[in-house]
């Protein structure tokens, strides 16, 4: 059976009340299984595996709609650490997760608090300092990586070895952010689907950006 991708548009995965904000690429969305209330993600409507892949243009929007989001985590949660992070699971070109099936779709998820990833993945991969996400093609070209921006550092972490590139296109960065920010239970979002808080965020969206 064949999974559907979340993030194809065209695939109605998503309720049309979650897409908040919609560009000429790119749209940002509000997902179910909120680790927090203000998870939110960015994604293109159509899937490409990357933002290493995506053309220059979609970075651009990228950062437009980084600021966007950046902005309304400063005015509604008082937030001014937030944690940007992708998962370049499909860097090298794979098309789906090999444990659950769906396809690998960019998205870059974004939380009003900033969880130090630095410290749980310096110690296992190759960090290269960015500038932003405007650096990956260069520096990731065609490998898996995780991109993290959070406490002023925007760093890419690839693989020292084809075990490593195995492990980087399989991990769960959800459940490290889980552990790390005391909410386990939250890793997975069919235990914890976060309904509640999706809807909360859905509000506070519409009275800071009304449409």
């Amino acid at each position: 059976m064949t999974i559907q991708c979340v993030y194809c548009l065209r695939n109605n995965q998503l309720r049309e009340e979650q897409i908040l904000m919609r560009g000429e690429n790119l749209y940002v969305c509000a997902p179910r299984g909120q680790l927090i209330e203000g998870y939110l993600a960015i994604a293109p409507y159509h899937c490409i595996g990357s933002f290493s892949q995506t053309p220059e243009s979609y970075l651009d929007e990228l950062a437009r709609m980084r600021t966007a989001v950046t902005s309304f985590y400063e005015t509604v949660y008082g937030a001014h650490q937030a944690t940007f992070y992708e998962q370049g699971r499909a860097g090298r070109g794979a098309l789906i997760d090999k444990a659950a099936g769906f396809p690998l779709h960019a998205h870059l998820c974004c939380l009003p608090r900033p969880v130090d990833l630095h410290s749980a993945l310096s110690r296992e991969f190759e960090p290269k300092s960015v500038q932003g996400p405007h650096d990956l093609p260069a520096v990731a070209g065609n490998e898996p990586y995780a991109y993290i921006e959070v406490l002023n550092q925007r760093i890419v972490y690839l693989a020292r070895s084809e075990e490593q590139r195995v492990e980087l296109e399989s991990k769960r960065l959800k459940h490290t952010i889980a552990e790390l920010m005391g909410l386990p239970e939250r890793a997975n979002w069919r235990a914890y689907p976060g309904d509640h808080e999706l809807e909360q965020l859905i509000e506070c969206w519409r009275n800071a950006w009304p449409r």
